[in-house]
């Protein structure tokens, strides 16, 4: 760590895993230059872990920066767990510590509150006199398959995550949404809200003159494509409905199909690389549809409405902050009525409303915005 200053991100999970967090930190991984930037992850999703200088070019463009990555493992499905009580963990969090040589020039990063990861190096910058700012992505309490585990996520958010919050010396929140809850649920004071950014490729200014109506994100109970088929059957339109992603509720989902009598024009695509799920957005004009009951940060609808796109989503968390034109439709959730109300409303006048977010959307998530007011906030 040779630059005068330097920052370090803590990651419960890093690429090739997959959810929003993952974009958020590594465009602040890949794109910082004013100091020196580093990453401490667990080894989950990683093919090696043993020793951590980075050379993949799709990760860090031509920059050689640190990745140093810890053994963790899952003790229930999506809440990794560091393994403190091996030999390696300790190695690894000496060789952080002893990296820092001048602790009012280190900078330490957590995300989000949920991961026992942000607890511990939380743990880790205090002892260090090091300075700790957290980026909070949630919008709520997390609502699991039972009541009894969210319930232990409500108490869990009520004692370690709290503390988190608390002593954390800055809380930036992604969202307006994300601001209140944290203020109010756990009374932090000074909270600031940072918004970050999507990296889009430019968008042709033409799509095809074929509409469909698409579905992208994980198969997973709380996205509720189960409404989406619902209200997708019984309306009156020639439009295929496309589902792009994998995930638990694949075979439930394509059973559902069945037995609505909509198998014929339901096209599951499955799991596609980012660049071919842009590349369907951008050449394709889509109705893109987000029934989900819960949204920490839903940057696929800035994604959708930035590819110039009609997007029908839920009217939950911070999703109504992203734009208020025409172009995002919103919707209740838990009524399949009102939702196949507004796909009839984005499929009527999809010409008229397509590209309205725009300009607006692109400029409010811009990397230089972003990056800009994360290097103020430092």
């Amino acid at each position: 760590m040779k630059k005068e200053k330097h920052i370090i991100q803590f990651l419960a999970y890093s690429k090739p895993h997959i959810w929003g967090v993952e974009d958020v930190w590594d465009g602040i991984f890949r794109k910082w230059t004013h100091w020196e930037s580093f990453i401490f992850s667990g080894c989950l999703w990683q093919d090696s872990y043993v020793d951590n200088k980075i050379g993949s070019e799709e990760n860090i463009e031509d920059r050689q920066e640190n990745k140093v990555v810890f053994p963790d493992f899952e003790i229930v499905d999506n809440f990794p767990v560091p393994k403190i009580w091996t030999k390696l963990f300790w190695k690894k969090w000496k060789e952080l510590q002893n990296n820092i040589e001048d602790e009012e020039k280190t900078y330490l990063i957590t995300h989000t509150r949920f991961f026992l990861s942000s607890f511990l190096w939380g743990i880790f910058a205090k002892r260090n006199n090091c300075t700790w700012i957290h980026i909070e992505h949630g919008s709520d309490y997390v609502k699991l398959s039972s009541p009894f585990k969210t319930k232990i996520a409500y108490l869990y958010d009520k004692t370690l995550w709290k503390w988190v919050l608390k002593k954390a010396d800055k809380v930036l929140c992604i969202s307006s949404a994300s601001s209140n809850f944290v203020e109010k649920e756990f009374w932090v004071q000074g909270v600031k809200v940072w918004l970050r950014w999507k990296d889009i490729p430019e968008t042709p200014e033409k799509h095809t003159s074929e509409k469909v109506f698409l579905f992208i994100w994980r198969l997973v109970h709380l996205k509720w494509v189960q409404d989406l088929l619902r209200a997708y059957s019984e309306l009156s339109s020639e439009l295929n409905l496309v589902i792009i992603w994998d995930g638990e509720e694949k075979e439930k989902l394509i059973t559902l199909a069945k037995d609505l009598w909509i198998s014929s024009k339901v096209k599951f695509l499955w799991h596609l690389p980012k660049s071919e799920v842009l590349k369907y957005l951008s050449e394709e004009s889509c109705i893109v549809v987000n029934p989900s009951y819960q949204e920490w940060m839903p940057t696929t609808v800035i994604e959708w409405l930035m590819t110039k796109n009609v997007v029908v989503a839920t009217d939950v968390w911070w999703t109504s902050e992203i734009s208020n034109k025409e172009d995002l439709i919103l919707t209740k959730a838990w009524d399949v009525n009102i939702l196949k109300e507004k796909l009839q409303i984005a499929e009527t006048n999809y010409e008229n409303i397509q590209g309205g977010s725009y300009n607006s959307v692109r400029k409010r998530f811009s990397w230089d915005k972003s990056l800009e007011a994360l290097y103020n906030h430092f």
